[in-house]
C-alpha cells in the first residue's frame, strides 16, 4: 500500500511539473519569435541607413560644385542626387519643395566655398516590431563632398601678366591710379599673349593659329592646318570674394600693336604689317559667370543667361586705340561670390601677337581681395627686362593635393639664343623631380620615364631650341606630406641668356578626381 501510495505521488508531481513547463516554453517561444522578429527589422533598418547614406553621399557630390554662390542650384542638385537613389525629398533646409513634393527632408550647410555638407532624414516603416508599438524608425545620415577648383595659373594677385617694361612698353606704372596698387608686390616677368589666327604655330601658340605655318593670305602651303586649334582661344577665373558691390575688368595694351623686333618672336612683330597694325587681326574680350562648373569655362560660353559683356579690339588705328593704356572693358554691379569667367580670343585673317595684362578692382578695395588667373592653360611672352633669368608662377598646388600628381605641359618653351634652361621650382623655391617626354608635330617622343632631380633641362643648346613647335610633358608627383606656406605657387625658373624673351604656352591639371567625398566637420 504504502508503495502504490508513494508512486501515485510521483505520478502527480510529475504531471505537475509537465504542466507548469508549458508557460514557460510558451514564454521562451514569445521571446525567441520576439528576438527574430527584432533581428529581421535590424537588418532592415541597417539596409535602410546605407540607402539614406547613399542618398546622402550622391546629394552632396551633384550640390558641392555649384558652391559658392548658386543656392537654387545646390537645392536642386542635391534634391537630384537623394531622388535618383530611391528617395523624394520634400523639404530644403526647412522650406517645403514647391513641386511634387515628397516625405524626406534634405539639410545642408556650406563648409566653405568648395565643401558642402547634406544630412539627409527619412522615415523607415517597421514590420514585426510594430507589435510594440514601433511603427517607423526615423533616420538621418550625413556626407561632405569637396571639389577641387581649377588649378589656378600664373598669378596669385588680381592682375595677370604685370611684366617688366622696356622703354617702348611705357607698362602700367601708374597700377595705384588704377586701383590696381597690391598687383605691384606681384613680380611676375611675363605679359599674357595671344597669337592671330594666321601666325606660324612654332611662334608658341598652339591654340590659337589656323596653321601650322601661315603667311598674311592664309596657310602656306594651303591645307596645312594646325589640329590643334581652337576658336574659343583662352580663358581666366576672376575669383570675386563676398561682401562686393561692384568690380571692374581692365585690359592693359588690349589690341594688336605694332612693336619693335626687340619684342619679336623669330623675328616675327606684333603684327605682319612692320608698319602698322591696320590690317592685323582683332582681339575679342568677353566676361561670363560666375561659372558653375568651374572645371568646364568653355560651357559658359553656350549659355546666353552667363553672358555680362563683350569688347572688340581691331587693328592700331581703329577704335577705340588703347595702346599702352588700361581700358575697362566691364563693370559689374552687385556680383555674387564666386569664379566669373573672362575669354580672350582673335578673329580675323591677320597674324603677330597680340600682348596684354588683366586686371581686377573691386569696390570697396578691402581685403578679401579678388584674383585672376588662367584656366588650364596659359598663353604668354616671357619679357623680364632684359634680366638673363626671369621666374614664372606656374601653378597653384594646394595642400589638398598632397601625393597627387601634377601633369605640367609646355608648348615651345625656352628658346634664345646661346644656351636656355628651363626649371620647375617648388613653392619654397626648392628643385624638385620630375618625369618628362617631348612630342612633336609628328607624334615622335623622346625622353625617358626614370626620374630627373632637379627637374632642370636644357631647352637650347648654342642656340639650337631643342623643343621647337614642340610639347614637353613633365608629371610630378607632390609629396605625400606637403606643406606649401604662405603661397602655394609652384614657378618656372627660365635662364634664357642675356635677352630672357620668349613666347610660349603652358597648361597645368591635377590627375585625379575633381569631385570627392571627405570626413564630416565634428
Amino acid at each position: 500500500m504504502t508503495d502504490r501510495i508513494a508512486r501515485a505521488r510521483e505520478m502527480q508531481l510529475s504531471a505537475d511539473e509537465k504542466g507548469a513547463a508549458l508557460p514557460f516554453v510558451a514564454i521562451m517561444l514569445m521571446l525567441l519569435i520576439g528576438m527574430a522578429a527584432f533581428a529581421v527589422d535590424l537588418g532592415w533598418l541597417y539596409l535602410q541607413g546605407a540607402r539614406i547614406q547613399r542618398g546622402a553621399d550622391a546629394a552632396s557630390l551633384a550640390g558641392v560644385v555649384h558652391l559658392p554662390a548658386n543656392t537654387a542650384q545646390v537645392n536642386a542638385q542635391t534634391a537630384n542626387g537623394a531622388n535618383a537613389n530611391g528617395w523624394h525629398v520634400g523639404e530644403i533646409n526647412g522650406i517645403p519643395v514647391p513641386v511634387n513634393p515628397g516625405p524626406d527632408e534634405l539639410n545642408w550647410i556650406p563648409v566653405n566655398d568648395n565643401r558642402l555638407q547634406v544630412s539627409l532624414t527619412a522615415s523607415v516603416p517597421t514590420f514585426f516590431i510594430k507589435i510594440f508599438g514601433i511603427h517607423e524608425v526615423e533616420m538621418t545620415r550625413t556626407a561632405t563632398a569637396e571639389y577641387v577648383k581649377p588649378v589656378p595659373m600664373g598669378s596669385p594677385s588680381a592682375c595677370f601678366g604685370i611684366a617688366a617694361f622696356a622703354s617702348d612698353l611705357t607698362g602700367p606704372q601708374s597700377l595705384a591710379n588704377q586701383g590696381l596698387g597690391d598687383c605691384a608686390a606681384w613680380t611676375m616677368n611675363f605679359w599674357a599673349a595671344i597669337n592671330g589666327p594666321l601666325t606660324a604655330k612654332e611662334h608658341g601658340d598652339p591654340f590659337s593659329t589656323r596653321c601650322i605655318q601661315a603667311n598674311s593670305g592664309g596657310c602656306n602651303p594651303a591645307g596645312n592646318t594646325n589640329p590643334q586649334y581652337r576658336a574659343h582661344g583662352y580663358f581666366y577665373g576672376l575669383e570675386i570674394p563676398g561682401g562686393k558691390t561692384s568690380f571692374d575688368v581692365k585690359i592693359f595694351d588690349a589690341g594688336f600693336y605694332h612693336r619693335t623686333p626687340t619684342f619679336s618672336e623669330a623675328g616675327d612683330t606684333r603684327c605682319l604689317t612692320n608698319s602698322n597694325c591696320d590690317s592685323g587681326p582683332t582681339t575679342v574680350y568677353s566676361v561670363w559667370g560666375p561659372d558653375t562648373t568651374p572645371l568646364d569655362p568653355q560651357d559658359n560660353t553656350l549659355n546666353p543667361a552667363l553672358h555680362i559683356c563683350t569688347e572688340t579690339f581691331g587693328p592700331e588705328s581703329g577704335t577705340p586705340n588703347t595702346r599702352n593704356q588700361w581700358r575697362t572693358i566691364c563693370t559689374i554691379p552687385n556680383p555674387t561670390a564666386g569664379i566669373y569667367v573672362l575669354q580672350v580670343r582673335t578673329t580675323g585673317n591677320g597674324g603677330g601677337m597680340n600682348a596684354y595684362s588683366i586686371g581686377i578692382t573691386t569696390t570697396p578695395s578691402a581685403a578679401p581681395l579678388a584674383r585672376t588667373y588662367a584656366i588650364n592653360d596659359m598663353s604668354i611672352f616671357t619679357n623680364s627686362g632684359g634680366a638673363p633669368q626671369a621666374t614664372v608662377y606656374l601653378a597653384e598646388v594646394e595642400t589638398i593635393h598632397s601625393g597627387k600628381n601634377l601633369q605640367l605641359d609646355f608648348f615651345d618653351p625656352g628658346e634664345n639664343t646661346g644656351n636656355a634652361w628651363v626649371e620647375v621650382r617648388t613653392p619654397t623655391d626648392d628643385p624638385s623631380s620630375c618625369r618628362w617626354t617631348s612630342r612633336n608635330e609628328a607624334g615622335t617622343v623622346t625622353g625617358g620615364p626614370a626620374n630627373i632631380n632637379p627637374c632642370r633641362l636644357q631647352s637650347t643648346i648654342a642656340s639650337v631650341a631643342q623643343f621647337n613647335a614642340q610639347w614637353l610633358n613633365m608629371s610630378i608627383q607632390v609629396p605625400p606630406v606637403y606643406a606649401c606656406g604662405a603661397t602655394c605657387y609652384w614657378t618656372m625658373r627660365l635662364e634664357l641668356g642675356t635677352v630672357s624673351h620668349d613666347r610660349t604656352t603652358w597648361a597645368a591639371r591635377i590627375i585625379g578626381n575633381p569631385v570627392r567625398l571627405v570626413p564630416n566637420q565634428p
